[in-house]
C-alpha cells in the first residue's frame, strides 16, 4: 500500500501560500481596515447607482469608482 500522506503535507504548503499571497496572515488591525475601505468603496458605488443593476453592471462601477 502506497502512503499517501505527503499529499496532506502538500495541500497544507499550498494552503499556507495561497493565505500568504492574499495577504491572511497579516495583523487584526490591518485586516480591518482593508474591510473598512472595501465597505465604503461598496458604499460609495451604492450611494451613485441606488437602484442597483446586473452583475456585469455592479463589477464595471467597482472599476470605475476604485
Amino acid at each position: 500500500m502506497v502512503s499517501s500522506g505527503w499529499i496532506v503535507y502538500a495541500l497544507a504548503a499550498l494552503l499556507g501560500l495561497l493565505f500568504w499571497r492574499h495577504g491572511l496572515f497579516k495583523g487584526l488591525e490591518a485586516q480591518f481596515q482593508a474591510a473598512d475601505d472595501e465597505h465604503h468603496h461598496v458604499h460609495r458605488v451604492l450611494h451613485k447607482h441606488p437602484r442597483g443593476g446586473a452583475w456585469p453592471e455592479f463589477k464595471r462601477w467597482m472599476d470605475e469608482e476604485a
